[in-house]
């Protein structure tokens, strides 16, 4: 696996958070999300946060890494001012969009100005063996399927992609699968001592739903227990 990373080319107003004009952020093959951080200690926060700029969205821009065919896939996942590649607009319908290196991504397009732009590059050298995973393919099978050394999901055939903190979340259900897992538990597996509220515990809940249930409203594989938590059906 080739190493990726977003340059960041410009900022218009504040900052990307951790990082100057010019800087490299590497990808993995965990799933980034792209945004303004929201006020509210329950949201779920962005992975590369854009601060000082209310014109770029707190509705996240999505890139993710398909193992199937070692591809990055840009995703807008309902963004106002919208996102651009190459300064095309892209849908905001969640629909996937293949990246290529030297391609431009736009974020918050207003009075026809960029208000953050990064570059996807791919350079010649490889990722560690830790960073790629090992090389898997979507099992022949129907259903919830897991590949816990790749940390990869799949769902009948197609593979999902997780952020870091959404496949911890799903990791500690899917250790303890067939048994109740509480609020507290997920809280203590995933955030430490630290923390989180509930309603953070539950956004994330919900997003896995989103992700990998054939109809959120009734879900299949991540129940909700009625002594309270959640229990993983595979």
């Amino acid at each position: 696996m080739k190493e990726a990373f977003l340059r960041i080319e410009k900022v218009a107003k504040g900052k990307v958070e951790g990082y100057e004009q010019w800087q490299e952020i590497p990808l993995g093959t965990d799933a980034v999300l792209i945004a303004r951080p929201a006020s509210e200690p329950d949201a779920i926060p962005p992975d590369i946060k854009v601060i000082g700029d209310d014109y770029v969205s707190r509705t996240p821009v999505e890139i993710s890494y398909s193992l199937s065919d070692g591809s990055y896939l840009l995703r807008d996942c309902g963004t106002p001012n919208g996102t651009f590649l190459n300064g095309e607009p892209v849908e905001k319908d969640g629909r996937a969009y293949r990246l290529k290196d030297y391609d431009l991504i736009g974020l918050a397009k207003v009075q026809g100005e960029m208000r953050v732009i990064f570059r996807f590059r791919v350079s010649h050298r490889t990722q560690p063996a830790w960073v790629a995973g090992e090389p898997c393919k979507a099992p022949a099978k129907k259903g919830l399927s897991v590949n816990l050394a790749a940390r990869r999901v799949f769902v009948d055939d197609k593979d999902i992609p997780l952020t870091r903190t959404e496949w911890k979340v799903f990791e500690i259900l899917h250790v303890n699968r067939g048994k109740i897992c509480t609020m507290d538990d997920i809280t203590w597996e995933v955030w430490g001592p630290s923390g989180a509220a509930p309603e953070l515990v539950a956004k994330y809940i919900q997003r896995l739903r989103d992700k990998l249930e054939p109809d959120r409203s009734k879900p299949r594989y991540i129940v909700t227990h009625s002594a309270g938590g959640y229990i993983l059906e595979m």
